[in-house]
Parts: C-alpha cells; sequence; structure tokens
C-alpha cells in the first residue's frame, strides 16, 4: 500500500515555487512591477524602422520611460495609403520624472497633456546607434514647430504630436533631388555645348577673323604714324610759344604802373593840368576886365 504525500511537503512545495515565481517577475521584470507609470500615445507617419518594444523614451537626453508597443491599422493603410501612421504607446516612469524634478504636472490628465502640447512638447525619432541602426523616442519643447494631432476621442492614452527629424527628411530630400536632376534636358545642354563650340571653331578658322586681324595691325601703325607727327609739331611750335611768352612779357612791363609808357603818360598828363590851370587864370582875368584885351595888358 502506498504511503500518502504529506500536506506539509506539497504545501512547501507550493509556496517555493510562488516565491521563485516573484523573484523571476522581479528580475526579469527590471522591478517593474512596483513602479508608477503612465502611458501616452504618438502618432508617426513615417518608417519607425530600428524601434523596437523597449527602446528607451529621453527627455533632452534623459530617459524617462520606454516603448510599450507599436502598432498598426492595416485596413487603413490599405484604404489610404499616404495617411498611414505607426501608433507608438510611451510607458513613462513617474518615479523616474520625480527623481529628475519634473513635477508639477500629471500624465494621465489629458487636459494637461494638451497643455504641455500647447507649449510645444513634441516626440521625435532619433537614432541610438549609426552602426546598430536601433532608434529611440525622443520628447522635446519644440513651439515653433506644427503640432499634428490625430484628435480621436476613442484613443485610450493622451496624445502627443510628433515631427519629423533631419534623419527622416533626408530620404525625401534625396528623392526630390534626384527627381529635379531627372527633369533636366542633359541631351540639350550637351547638344548646345557640342553647338557652341563648333560656332568657336568656326569663328576662329573664318579667313573674316584674319583679315580683321591684319586690319588692326595696319590701325595700329597708322596710330603709331599719327602720333610721331603730332609730337613733331609739338616740337616745331615750341620756339613760337617762347617768343609769345617773351612778347607778353615785355607788354606787361610796358603798361605796369612802373614801366616807360605809365611814366610818359603820367608826365604828360601833368602838363596838360598845368596848362588847364593858366587858362582858369586867363578866363578869371578877362572875366573881371574885359577891357584889358584892348589895353593889351596895360593897368
Amino acid at each position: 500500500m502506498s504511503k500518502r504525500a504529506s500536506p506539509v511537503v506539497i504545501g512547501s512545495f507550493v509556496l517555493a515555487g510562488i516565491a521563485l515565481a516573484l523573484a523571476m517577475i522581479v528580475v526579469f521584470g527590471g522591478g517593474r512591477l512596483f513602479r508608477h507609470t503612465t502611458r501616452l500615445i504618438t502618432f508617426f507617419d513615417g518608417s519607425v524602422s530600428g524601434l523596437r518594444v523597449g527602446a528607451p523614451v529621453k527627455f533632452r537626453g534623459i530617459e524617462i520611460g520606454s516603448v510599450q508597443s507599436l502598432r498598426v491599422n492595416l485596413s487603413g493603410a490599405i484604404r489610404e495609403p499616404e495617411d498611414t501612421r505607426i501608433a507608438v504607446i510611451l510607458e513613462i516612469d513617474e518615479d523616474r520624472l520625480r527623481a529628475e524634478g519634473m513635477t508639477g504636472f500629471d500624465l494621465r490628465d489629458r487636459a494637461q497633456v494638451r497643455a504641455l502640447v500647447d507649449r510645444g512638447l513634441r516626440a521625435e525619432l532619433a537614432t541610438e546607434s549609426f552602426v546598430t541602426g536601433l532608434r529611440y523616442v525622443s520628447l522635446d519643447a519644440k513651439p515653433n514647430t506644427p503640432a499634428r494631432l490625430v484628435s480621436d476621442r476613442s484613443l485610450p492614452y493622451p496624445e502627443i504630436p510628433s515631427i519629423r527629424g533631419p534623419m527622416e527628411q533626408a530620404p525625401e530630400k534625396l528623392d526630390q533631388l534626384l527627381s529635379n536632376l531627372a527633369k533636366i534636358d542633359v541631351a540639350s545642354i550637351a547638344r548646345s555645348i557640342q553647338d557652341a563650340a563648333a560656332d568657336a571653331r568656326q569663328l576662329i578658322g573664318s579667313p573674316h577673323l584674319a583679315r580683321a586681324v591684319e586690319g588692326l595691325d595696319e590701325l595700329t601703325k597708322n596710330l603709331n604714324a599719327t602720333v610721331l607727327e603730332l609730337k613733331k609739331t609739338a616740337s616745331r611750335l615750341d620756339p613760337v610759344t617762347s617768343e609769345f611768352k617773351q612778347t607778353a612779357t615785355s607788354a606787361r612791363r610796358l603798361v605796369a604802373p612802373e614801366g616807360t609808357l605809365w611814366r610818359q603818360v603820367g608826365a604828360t598828363l601833368k602838363e596838360l593840368e598845368a596848362a588847364a590851370r593858366s587858362l582858369r587864370r586867363l578866363a578869371d582875368h578877362i572875366n573881371r576886365d574885359p577891357g584889358s584885351l584892348l589895353r593889351g595888358g596895360a593897368q
């Protein structure tokens, strides 16, 4: 007859199993069982390649949570491929926020989250490592960027709008560049260059250009000859110019106040002045005594 198992032994095994399970949850769960967390949702309209569940969520480089899940609406993606957005659930560690001094708001409150969004809170995909290609979600305040919200009241969590970072915009800019290059008519440009080169060769080999160059040589010779004639004429004019200068100097000396002509004119004027005084005295005498003309001036 078999021996019955002791209830004490069975209870010990059950308790040991429960304790082991709790220990595994604590160890492998990273202590999440006892943490205070809240969840937010954001939508990315581009590729989220490299983003994994458990990827960090950082605020200006400080890790404050992790990516809880990634979701896509396949039926909506088929109907409207251009408007497809990937939903990313962010799990924020409230204890870590308080430890970093980020207090004074409740992320569970949709109104408070919307106030933070109005002040510029945005989500952006960033690259953790260019070698592995792993990415994470970066939260930051960027008030000068548009707040594109889905604004669906059925969303289970408060929403944070996303923006596209430089790395996400790079492929689009490259595509635009390639499209612009494809629009350039390279063949027409090549033909224009070939036509210009042919015209240049034709112009260089033209006999008209050779005759024009010869004409320029002849014109240069004629100009040189003209310059020489002008120099000779100027040298012949030099004596005439000197004589003219001497004549002008003599004339200035003649009419100068201290010159000969001026002295002669002065002496003549003095003599005329004396004669005028004598005539005035004679006229006064005759006026007083008209009979003196008959007496011959005798008294």
